[in-house]
């Protein structure tokens, strides 16, 4: 049958009688967003008809535009996704094979949807297939293996990568020995995590991409904008798997990406060995760094490429990771000069009153097609009200027993922390409900570093749940600081505390209670003081040979000490010392006779302060000897004290505060682990529970939420990670000054997150504000909810009156009947290869076909 022409992808955009006109005036239109609106409208109609959806006029014109730079800046809801899969399927209508188009997007499962999009717009599933759809990430690899001709080994789990970091805090260690003062070396999971989220950043902003050459520690670290210790570590872990140009070891998360963006960067021909798609669109644009962006500048053939991205400049929320609304805003402007912007403003997810709210709260035009009521309400909490978590439970009870399911219904809260009276009263009304990504509050990192503290000082750690005894020993070896060596098999030790609930008592004596390593410090102090004290009254050989007698003394101490403890931190440290001392001794036997007294006692003297530094590092004043304090004081304090102050002052012994920012690369991190544990503390005073009885209450907690893993629970999760979903009836808690937005967090970037939460509302959104005004969240009043709730009213009766989009009639025809259905009046769909009749197109000329037997 005959095709079309692979050059001939776009014509200009036409308007339709029945579809939907531009949004109402009553929100203001940026022009960039209308510059749709300069192409002249032709009377042509797409050649793609999708099957179930009527397009509006915005997505027609994004369908047939000629333009070969497009940015879509669509709203929240604004079917972003279909609009592509319509652009899709418009191309392979005019006769483009699906091989020669490419889309990218960020997630996998942002993938799976836009797969699923194609179909249901109406694209036969076998010519889906064969259209190129994948991650910047898979993408990445692919054309990696082909530009070095051969696999690099893909390492997908961070916890597989800490032997490389081991070996990257070591070289490390040996390189800058005696420059810097102190190099962290944490490798717990929490610090693993901690060095993959900074590295992750410096990547995705192409930082890491400085040349570093020639430069010293404090220039490394400025030119990162990282630590010191993270900055010297990272450059190693990366030495470590680019040992050559052309002979990478292994690739971890993102690492893909990142070196094609290099590679590209480095040498823009090899871009001519890459695949050279006809058209190249991207989804959720908003998430875009500098990284995949260079790959989108080296991949865009100027006068071939069409390059077509839809994102919403609101829901930038990953700045750290580069994202950014100035690519969308400037960026493609800048480097493509003739970029047309176009709008998707109208909502296929929530109805005209949160469409009407959400562009009031961001200025911005917005709309929605739905004849739909998604309702806002407004309720409040204290003072001398119901707290908030009560409202919350009110709220969902409200919802449950208007016959609603409880799955439908999700609490998004702006920090974890914010969960933990709402989980607390969840759990007290007896309403199940399960945590998303998010973990429930008491599987927190810093929550169980509190409860293995709590078990190790009743020694009751078998009373916990098997499935989060390795957590907690996580969570203890990250909060206490706990030094693996290579030579510990860090996974067969916590195998032995999920198994033998004892062994987590012996990590803290063996790991974290060294006071062996104090006991020699002491005695290097008093050797130290010894030997002053007799240099200001004896002769200088005389003091020399009750040296000698002192450090053999001293010698065989420590080596008692190795011999007595099982710990291979505190004994590697011993046996530095063994070897400092034993030096020592040889030295001074073997200098004795050829350098005078005097100057052997002042070597002695500074070689002995060094090593005593070196012990003051381990002991004077650190967290282990912290951790030993606070667990003898838990034991002092009993099982019978009350559980609040036991916590609180663990906290003030720990120096929580101190130790956060030192976990923590991030403040901001490091002010919600803070709060975490503040409220940790507050729902212990809440319940007024001796350290037993909250123990036992912990436990019981811990079944309610394994049993809480069935359906129909009411959902709850951190809004951060609700981008990209949406929820039948959105609660949104907390929603005052200093907590939305976040105290001390960027605002822009705490509007766009208040921004994404209102808008995965579909039929309900609850609002839970302090009943004191000065207190509520200046984001609410934004919203304008009652001074659009009239227009929204309007709208909605405006949508109820539109038609739904009539099922098309299709058929087919063959041979010679292919040319007389066309003759006929047919028209021809080029991506379902099928014939169709319009609205309103009488079928009494096509009944041989229709009913013929050969109707689709």
């Amino acid at each position: 049958m005959p095709g079309q022409a692979c050059g001939a992808i776009f014509s200009g955009p036409a308007r339709g009688n029945d579809r939907i006109p531009s949004p109402a005036s009553g929100n203001k239109v940026p022009a960039t967003i209308n510059s749709h609106r300069r192409h002249v409208m032709t009377q042509e109609a797409p050649r793609f008809a999708p099957q179930t959806i009527r397009p509006t006029d915005e997505q027609v014109a994004i369908q047939l535009s000629r333009d070969k730079t497009v940015v879509i800046r669509a709203n929240a809801g604004a079917a972003k996704t279909t609009t592509l899969a319509l652009r899709i399927g418009e191309a392979i209508a005019r006769g483009l094979p699906p091989e020669h188009i490419l889309t990218l997007t960020f997630t996998q499962e942002a993938r799976d949807v836009l797969q699923r999009r194609l179909v249901e717009v109406g694209i036969p599933a076998a010519t889906a297939a064969r259209l190129r759809v994948a991650t910047f990430e898979q993408f990445s690899i692919d054309a990696l293996e082909t530009l070095e001709q051969r696999p690099v080994p893909q390492i997908r789990h961070i916890k597989e990568l800490k032997p490389y970091v081991d070996e990257a805090l070591q070289n490390a260690s040996d390189k800058y020995a005696g420059k810097i003062d102190y190099l962290v070396s944490d490798t717990s999971t929490a610090g693993l995590s901690q060095f993959f989220h900074t590295q992750l950043e410096l990547k995705a902003t192409l930082r890491l991409q400085a040349d570093l050459d020639g430069l010293g520690e404090d220039e490394i670290s400025d030119a990162l904008s990282v630590g010191i210790s993270t900055a010297l570590t990272i450059t190693e872990y990366e030495h470590l798997r680019l040992r050559s140009r052309d002979r990478v070891q292994f690739r971890g998360p993102f690492d893909a990406t990142y070196d094609l963006a290099c590679m590209l960067d480095g040498d823009p021909e090899l871009r001519q060995e890459l695949p050279r798609p006809r058209i190249i669109l991207c989804d959720e644009l908003h998430d875009l760094n500098e990284a995949s962006f260079h790959l989108l500048l080296h991949m865009i053939v100027p006068d071939y490429t069409y390059f077509i991205g839809a994102g919403d400049i609101d829901q930038v929320i990953h700045s750290r990771l580069g994202a950014s609304d100035e690519f969308m805003r400037s960026r493609f402007v800048a480097a493509f000069p003739a970029t047309a912007t176009y709008s998707l403003t109208y909502s296929f997810r929530h109805g005209p009153h949160l469409a009407y709210a959400a562009g009031a709260f961001k200025n911005k035009a917005a709309d929605s097609v739905l004849d739909l009521r998604t309702d806002i309400r407004e309720v409040d909490y204290g003072p001398g009200g119901a707290s908030c978590a009560e409202r919350v439970v009110e709220t969902v009870r409200l919802w449950t027993k208007a016959g609603k399911a409880a799955e439908d219904c999700t609490i998004l809260v702006r920090e974890p922390y914010q969960a933990i009276d709402i989980e607390n009263s969840l759990m007290q009304a007896g309403l199940a409900y399960r945590t998303l990504e998010m973990p429930r509050y008491l599987d927190r990192e810093e929550i169980l570093f509190l409860r293995g503290m709590i078990a190790i000082a009743l020694d009751d750690f078998a009373a916990t749940d098997k499935a989060r005894r390795g957590p907690i020993f996580d969570a203890v070896a990250t909060f206490a600081e706990v030094s693996f060596t290579r030579d510990d098999n860090v996974d067969q030790m916590r195998q032995a505390v999920i198994d033998e609930p004892v062994a987590l008592t012996w990590l803290f004596t063996g790991r974290v209670d060294q006071r062996g390593s104090k006991d020699v410090r002491d005695r290097v102090a008093r050797v130290i003081d010894a030997l002053i004290d007799a240099s200001r009254s004896q002769a200088p050989d005389l003091v020399l040979g009750a040296m000698r007698q002192q450090l053999g003394s001293l010698l065989e101490f420590i080596r008692s000490e190795e011999e007595s403890h099982g710990d291979t931190a505190l004994m590697r440290a011993l046996a530095h010392v063994d070897e400092d001392v034993n030096t020592l001794i040889g030295y001074l036997e073997r200098s004795v006779l050829v350098v005078d007294a005097q100057t052997l006692l002042n070597m002695l003297r500074n070689h002995l302060l060094t090593l005593l530094s070196k012990l003051d590092q381990v002991v004077a004043g650190d967290v282990k000897q912290r951790m030993a304090r606070v667990i003898a004081y838990m034991r002092d304090a009993g099982p019978d004290a009350p559980a609040h102050d036991v916590l609180r002052h663990i906290c003030v012994l720990m120096d929580i505060e101190a130790l956060a920012k030192r976990l923590y690369v991030h403040a901001h991190e490091a002010r919600v682990v803070r709060r975490s544990i503040a409220g940790f503390i507050k729902a212990a005073e809440d319940l007024r529970l001796n350290l037993r009885e909250f123990s036992e209450w912990i436990a019981t907690a811990d079944r309610y939420g394994s049993r809480a893993r069935q359906k129909n629970c009411v959902q709850l999760d951190c809004v951060r990670n609700a981008k990209g979903k949406e929820f039948g009836h959105v609660i949104l808690p907390f929603l005052e000054v200093d907590e939305f937005p976040f105290a001390r967090a960027d605002r822009a970037e705490e509007e766009n997150l208040f921004y994404v939460a209102i808008t995965r509302a579909i039929s309900a959104l609850t609002l839970v504000c302090p009943s004191d005004a000065t207190l509520r969240s200046p984001f609410v009043d934004r919203m304008q909810i009652d001074r659009n709730r009239s227009r929204a009213e309007l709208a909605l009766t405006r949508n109820g009156q539109r038609q739904a989009a009539p099922a098309r009639i299709e058929f087919r025809a063959n041979g010679d009947d292919w040319a007389r259905a066309r003759k006929l009046g047919a028209h021809w769909d080029g991506t379902r290869k099928v014939f169709f009749l319009v609205p309103g197109q009488s079928p009494e000329p096509f009944k041989e076909w229709i009913e013929g037997g050969r109707p689709v």
